[in-house]
């Protein structure tokens, strides 16, 4: 089985970070792979950008790794009671490949 995590979020301190680490270890004989939003950094999503830019190859990729994944987790790090703005630009420019992401 193969277990993507990541914390959503753009800290490089990140607990959520952590706590996804720890969580994926926790799945006997599991194969993990641990993502950093940090290395899909993307432009902020608008419908101008996706008419100039297309899909970023940042997306795309990040977009073939959950697809990739027989599971995932994510920690969500919590930013003035909603999620962080580095998880929603990500899903944000993923939804545009597959609105079902």
């Amino acid at each position: 089985m193969k277990i993507l995590a990541f914390g959503a979020t753009n800290s490089r301190n990140s607990i959520n970070q952590q706590f996804a680490r720890y969580t994926a270890s926790l799945v006997p004989n599991a194969e993990v792979e641990v993502l950093d939003l940090n290395d899909y950094e993307l432009p902020i999503f608008s419908f101008e950008r996706e008419e100039q830019l297309g899909q970023p190859e940042l997306a795309q990729k990040f977009y073939k790794k959950l697809g990739e994944a027989d599971a995932i987790i994510i920690s969500f790090a919590e930013h003035n009671g909603s999620y962080a703005v580095a998880y929603k630009n990500t899903f944000d420019w993923v939804s545009r490949i597959n609105q079902k992401v």
